[in-house]
């Protein structure tokens, strides 16, 4: 049996991300994927045992880092809370249009009765707390307007992902080319900051 070769095994996963979160081809076949990837179909399953095994890799490491770059910014971080959610603000839009089909599959996955892992509810957990309690401080000052933290996050989460998981959408109700768009995406960062905060 040949040895396995972590370029070969980095380049499926690549181009199995490529086709399920950036082109949206949540469904590709194995035959589809070893051809993107321009390798013959067997040497995929000698990689992986199957498509589901492929997707639950690539999905796994495509939450990995968004749960890292969270748990960073909420959890580990010394900066301010606008400061911090500024930076989750571009992260979150930034991944979101690298992989503008993983946020309609989260969605899809939570319809269909998938349920956080046990690990997952409680670092949400932990990162809601730390939110709850800066956003606390925040409206002791007066520098947020009086709300819960699910509220808060609600708000925030609805005005980073609609304009992304809407696109198609708001680039013909507004007559937008893809520049314009992007453009657009670009000022979203102060935009909802001055949304969230009192100035």
């Amino acid at each position: 049996m040949p040895i396995k070769d972590a370029q070969t095994e980095k380049l499926i996963k690549e181009t199995a991300m490529r086709l399920f979160f950036v082109e949206g081809k949540i469904h590709a076949k194995t035959q589809e994927i070893a051809d993107a990837a321009g390798v013959n179909r067997g040497l995929l399953y000698y990689y992986f045992q199957n498509r589901e095994q492929l997707f639950e890799e690539v999905f796994a490491e495509a939450m990995l880092v968004v749960e890292n770059r969270i748990k960073e910014l909420f959890i580990t971080s010394n900066l301010g809370f606008r400061e911090k959610l500024g930076e989750f603000i571009e992260f979150f839009i930034e991944n979101n249009l690298k992989y503008p089909y993983l946020e309609i599959f989260l969605i899809t996955e939570v319809n269909t009765g998938h349920r956080m892992p046990p690990r997952e509810r409680l670092m949400v957990g932990m990162i809601l707390e730390n939110i709850e309690r800066e956003l606390r401080k925040e409206i002791e000052k007066g520098t947020v307007p009086e709300m819960s933290v699910r509220q808060f996050m609600t708000n925030l989460i609805s005005l980073c992902a609609y304009p992304v998981l809407s696109k198609p959408l708001l680039k013909n109700l507004m007559q937008m080319d893809e520049k314009t768009y992007l453009a657009m995406l670009k000022e979203r960062k102060q935009l909802i900051l001055k949304v969230l905060f009192r100035d």
